[in-house]
């Protein structure tokens, strides 16, 4: 399993500067956009969301996607927002309409917002230094944390959720990030008067936040990964868990 998970990371690693290098903006958008698209996948697999209901909820995080990175969508994705919601409210059935409503909140939260603003950061302005040093945050947040809890780790902080996720680990990727935010958050640029200390150690705190929230809906949907998709790793939400929560926190700050 280690194995497979260190090839993985491997072979990510290459294919992601290779793209990086060699594609580009465009090649990254499209990159981005079906990456995204197999998120959306695993997310409505894991909810069995219906066909009908697919077309319904991806088109309206589609536009929500483009909105970040182009202007002109973002009144086509409030319509839709505005579609979706009464679409919702008018079902007969109450429980079948609170499931919906449900679905609607927490898709457009987690893969419209989640991802989108992961677009919005990675391509505008794109540049490889700035791509990576905002990449690099979500990373060092996910390792630290999972490093310091399996050296360090004694006190659980949810124990129901996730227990290998304890206050040591938290603690300690907070200073390992909040060190790399100093060198990493100046590269990426937007945040004027705020220390990269400081982005960097409240990165991981909704780092943490991100990898809990995916670990109690896998729990509420009885999975052990979210897909297969990444040998040894699992699936694609597996992997951008922290960075569909940092991603909106940047996007705010910045």
């Amino acid at each position: 399993m280690h194995r497979q998970r260190v090839l993985t990371a491997l072979g990510a690693g290459v294919a992601l500067w290779a793209l990086l290098y060699f594609a580009q903006k465009i090649g990254f958008l499209i990159a981005w956009f079906l990456t995204g698209t197999l998120l959306l996948a695993e997310w409505s697999r894991g909810e069995k969301i219906s066909l009908v209901r697919r077309l319904f909820l991806w088109g309206c995080i589609y536009l929500m996607w483009l909105s970040y990175i182009s202007p002109y969508f973002l009144k086509a994705s409030l319509l839709g927002f505005t579609g979706l919601g009464l679409l919702g409210l008018v079902r007969s059935n109450p429980q079948r309409a609170t499931l919906w409503q449900n679905q609607l909140l927490y898709g457009l939260l987690i893969m419209g917002v989640g991802w989108g603003t992961v677009g919005w950061e990675l391509i505008e302005p794109y540049s490889i230094r700035r791509t990576l040093a905002f990449l690099s945050i979500s990373w060092m947040a996910d390792t630290s944390a999972y490093v310091f809890g399996r050296w360090l780790g004694r006190a659980r902080i949810l124990p129901h959720i996730s227990p290998n996720k304890t206050w040591e680990g938290l603690i300690g990727s907070m200073g390992v990030t909040g060190i790399w935010g100093y060198w990493a958050v100046p590269w990426v640029g937007g945040f004027e008067g705020v220390p990269g200390v400081v982005v960097g150690a409240f990165s991981a705190v909704v780092a943490f936040l991100g990898d809990a929230y995916q670990s109690a809906w896998k729990r509420t949907h009885g999975m052990k990964d979210s897909g297969a998709l990444l040998p040894g790793h699992g699936g694609i939400w597996d992997r951008v868990d922290s960075l569909l929560w940092i991603a909106p926190l940047w996007y705010f700050l910045s």
